[in-house]
């Protein structure tokens, strides 16, 4: 996609005419080249800046994985959500306070399920595989991007070179084309005329 969208603005750049303020300051109009140099290097920076920050995503999803992989303390998880509902039973029957016995239920509870959010170490080998291929298929695709998008900007740099010769290249290989297509007849089909 965004191949797409920095071909398109190459091209549009090379359509584009300087606006008359800088026409007027400038002696000599600047050359395709220079304004297609300009655009590609800019496309590139921006090509790039979009890569690291998907591989910044991916990699702050790691640390996320690496920060729920390490051991907590050991204590069965039931056993705190024993101990928080027993707490609160004595801070009702003790001193009437509701509320203080709901807030240490809840405590216990989400404790709980804090716990269970814990992944499985072959999971998180996996995941880790996963965000290790995907931040080398997108050092790829920038990569890919980035010579795709010079390679468009050099083409409509020699625009000037080789638009002229096409139409005939062009008219030659439809010249040639019928004889082509008889020749294939008669292997195809040798018994026709």
């Amino acid at each position: 996609m965004w191949f797409l969208v920095l071909a398109v603005g190459a091209f549009l750049v090379h359509r584009a005419h300087a606006p008359a303020p800088v026409a007027a300051l400038l002696a000599v109009p600047p050359p395709v080249e220079a304004k297609l140099a300009v655009y590609f290097l800019t496309a590139a920076l921006l090509r790039l800046v979009i890569h690291d920050a998907r591989v910044a995503a991916l990699r702050r999803k790691a640390r996320r994985d690496a920060r729920r992989a390490r051991p907590k303390e050991e204590r069965p998880a039931l056993l705190d959500v024993g101990a928080g509902v027993g707490k609160g039973v004595a801070e009702v029957l003790l001193g009437a306070d509701i509320l203080g016995a709901a807030i240490a239920t809840l405590a216990a509870f989400f404790r709980l399920l804090w716990r269970s959010t814990r992944l499985d170490p072959s999971e998180l080998a996996r995941r880790a595989r996963d965000r290790e291929r995907k931040i080398v298929r997108e050092g790829r695709r920038a990569a890919a991007c980035i010579a795709a998008v010079g390679l468009v900007c050099a083409a409509l740099a020699w625009a000037p070179w080789w638009q002229p010769r096409l139409p005939a290249q062009v008219a030659r290989v439809a010249g040639a084309l019928p004889g082509i297509k008889s020749a294939v007849a008669r292997v195809t089909h040798p018994g026709r005329p």
